[in-house]
């Protein structure tokens, strides 16, 4: 039996705030990982073979976190079996190399499908199995709505079940599982992903956003109705393999975050996401943030690779950082 769960990180290709108004979202799962690992006092774990401390240690773990901690309790109530001490968790494969900043690859909900994974394989279930697919989901979904009770759950998503998603929002209110529908990218798309070298909080980009809706309804509903327009049209082309509509759309997109940004008066699509797009284009693609915004992450789309080549000497001589990132990673896995 594994003592060790990762989970993948995630990019949000298309329905950035959109989504929390119910529109569908694109996101996939990237090949850098979050790892739990049991915790060496977990001395009460179900198992004969528990090894010696220090080899349950996963190097660049910390304590546990409060999504892995509510992650943990919920899989406990379910299987009382497993230990009281919620695991490890080592997330420095989605931080920069000097581990200071986040990169905006959804740490947090990597760690709690990681957690939940664990969890599913120490009561016996194997976490990878289509079978457990949902209850997976489930318990991280939930686990971590304690550090985003109102975020969309779409980078859950992405962590708990691998690869490409077209993800909607559950019909009957937040409590309720979102839709996930398992996708194939578009045969010819190109991407690329730029760290911008500047790490955003979501939280407050999506406050300012919520406290302008308050005050202004009737501009934030046009606002919104352009985002949602554009989240669909992407999420049906993306799933319909039109990449020229996919490159348009990321550009329509980009173009109303920064909309939504300049009418809330925050920084959604700050000059490093302007200057990565404006990179983009002179390259022959198109470039949106990647998330809230605010820095972070931008994705970028062509339908070439010697476009996207093109592209990948702009933004090196411009200063910003490429990341080595595989889209459409597998989910939960257990080592």
């Amino acid at each position: 039996m594994g003592l060790s769960a990762s989970a993948p990180g995630k990019l949000m290709l298309s329905g950035e705030y959109a989504v929390l108004d119910g529109a569908p979202a694109i996101v996939v799962a990237v090949d850098a990982r979050a790892i739990v690992s049991l915790h060496p006092a977990a001395d009460d774990a179900p198992m004969n073979d528990a090894p010696s401390a220090g080899s349950t240690k996963t190097a660049g773990a910390s304590p546990p976190p409060p999504e892995v901690r509510a992650t943990w309790d919920l899989a406990r109530e379910r299987f009382p079996e497993l230990p009281s001490t919620p695991p490890l968790v080592d997330v420095s494969a989605l931080r920069d190399p000097s581990g200071a900043q986040k990169l905006g690859l959804g740490s947090s909900a990597a760690a709690a499908a990681a957690t939940a994974a664990l969890a599913l394989s120490l009561a016996g279930l194997p976490p990878d199995a289509t079978a457990q697919r949902d209850l997976l989901f489930e318990l991280a979904f939930r686990g971590h709505r304690v550090i985003a009770p109102e975020g969309s759950g779409a980078d859950v998503a992405a962590s708990s079940l691998g690869g490409y998603l077209r993800f909607e929002p559950a019909v009957n209110g937040p409590s309720d599982l979102p839709r996930c529908a398992s996708l194939t990218p578009p045969h010819g798309l190109v991407t690329r992903v730029v760290w911008t070298g500047h790490a955003a909080r979501t939280s407050d980009l999506v406050g300012q956003v919520k406290r302008f809706q308050a005050r202004a309804s009737g501009a934030y509903a046009t606002l919104a109705r352009d985002l949602a327009d554009a989240a669909r049209s992407f999420a049906d082309a993306f799933e319909s393999s039109d990449v020229p509509a996919v490159l348009s759309l990321a550009e329509r997109y980009h173009e109303a975050m920064a909309a939504l940004g300049d009418a809330a008066q925050a920084p959604i699509v700050e000059r490093h996401l302007t200057v990565v797009a404006q990179l983009a284009r002179e390259a022959g693609g198109r470039a949106k943030p990647s998330g809230a915004g605010g820095g972070d992450v931008a994705i970028a789309f062509f339908g070439s690779e010697a476009d996207a080549q093109r592209f990948e000497a702009l933004v090196e001589r411009a200063g910003f950082e490429l990341l080595a990132l595989a889209l459409g990673a597998p989910g939960p896995q257990m080592s």
